[in-house]
């Protein structure tokens, strides 16, 4: 009987050992599934839990911000600032690789590559009768300049109106040692030229000019050229003599 009791305890400790090693077993299988499930947890949801409370940002992996990249600003080669025509070519210099945009009267009206040399050229720019506004900017990815100088150009069509006092068509002049005074002004701000040579334009836009001369009939041209490119001309016809009979 002692001897059954013996085998039969033996049989029951390593009973116990088997089912003791697997609760065990189980148990760390239980404990190493929570850390993983509460990692993976951490990882996916913490940022919206935490931002909830403003603990955590939800944007702590998000690429922070590009930094802006300083691009210089376009300027502009000579311009009129009057013309009498409707479409101009526009010229100018910039960063190389970027590219400019042209903006007239607001809206955008053409882009175009900077090349090596660092110029540009918008050719065909529409204007409108009257004020245009034009400026620039550059523009590389997701960056841009600050504009450009803004530039005023009038489109302006009238030409300007010629007065002469002096000489009246078909007078005769004598003895004026060759030399035939004529005087007059304009409608507006303009060059004068009389028979090709530039008369001097007072503030009151009048003019003189002593025009020397042969003796016998004299054609006298007077040209006004205005800032726009707009030319008038009048002529005057007189006879000079030197003699006085």
């Amino acid at each position: 009987m002692s001897t059954s009791y013996s085998k039969t305890k033996k049989t029951s400790s390593k009973y116990d050992y088997k089912e003791l090693s697997k609760k065990l077993r189980l148990s760390l299988l239980g404990i190493f599934s929570f850390i993983l499930l509460g990692i993976l947890a951490i990882n996916f949801f913490g940022p919206q839990i935490g931002a909830m409370f403003g603990f955590i940002s939800v944007n702590r992996n998000a690429e922070g911000p590009k930094a802006k990249v300083t691009l210089s600003t376009p300027s502009f080669a000579e311009l009129p600032d009057a013309t009498n025509e409707e479409e101009i070519t526009i010229e100018g210099y910039a960063q190389k690789g970027t590219n400019v945009k042209i903006f007239v009267n607001g809206p955008e009206k053409g882009e175009t590559l900077v090349g090596e040399d660092g110029k540009f050229v918008f050719e065909n720019i529409s204007l409108i009768e009257g004020r245009n506004t034009i400026f620039a900017k550059s523009f590389q990815n997701d960056n841009e300049s600050e504009k450009s100088e803004t530039r005023v150009i009038t489109v302006d069509k009238e030409k300007s109106k010629i007065k002469i006092e002096k000489p009246k068509d078909g007078d005769t002049r004598k003895k004026l040692n060759e030399r035939v005074l004529v005087t007059g002004s304009v409608s507006k701000k303009a060059k004068v030229r009389i028979n090709d040579r530039l008369a001097v334009l007072k503030p009151n836009l009048s003019f003189e000019f002593l025009l020397g001369v042969d003796e016998g009939n004299v054609e006298i041209k007077i040209e006004a050229i205005d800032e726009a490119g707009n030319s008038e001309i009048t002529k005057v016809g007189v006879t000079y003599k030197k003699e006085s009979n």
